[in-house]
């Protein structure tokens, strides 16, 4: 996404000038994830649609949960921060 902000490259700044406590994992790769997840536990559906909406920083080198559950057209799955904050939701309609 040709994104360059500091915060996904520059440790230092990162930390020392926008205050994060490490570089910040970019939301499109949180995104990307997700719907391989969503891809890999459901490998006889064709993904329809996908609207993501991200909630709240990840961080690099910290661990991440991906978590989701069916739903009457598809699923919908989410990141989870170490801390069980979700980070990044997705809802997918299969065809």
């Amino acid at each position: 996404t040709f994104n360059t902000h500091r915060i996904h490259y520059d440790a230092p700044w990162a930390k020392d000038v926008e205050g994060y406590p490490a570089l910040v994992v970019h939301g499109p790769l949180s995104s990307t994830l997700l719907i391989n997840f969503v891809r890999d536990c459901n490998p006889s559906q064709t993904i329809k649609t996908y609207r993501m909406r991200a909630r709240a920083p990840l961080f690099a080198n910290t661990p991440i949960t991906l978590v989701g559950r069916p739903n009457a057209d598809g699923c919908e799955c989410w990141s989870l921060t170490p801390e069980g904050t979700v980070a990044m939701q997705v809802q997918v309609t299969f065809a």
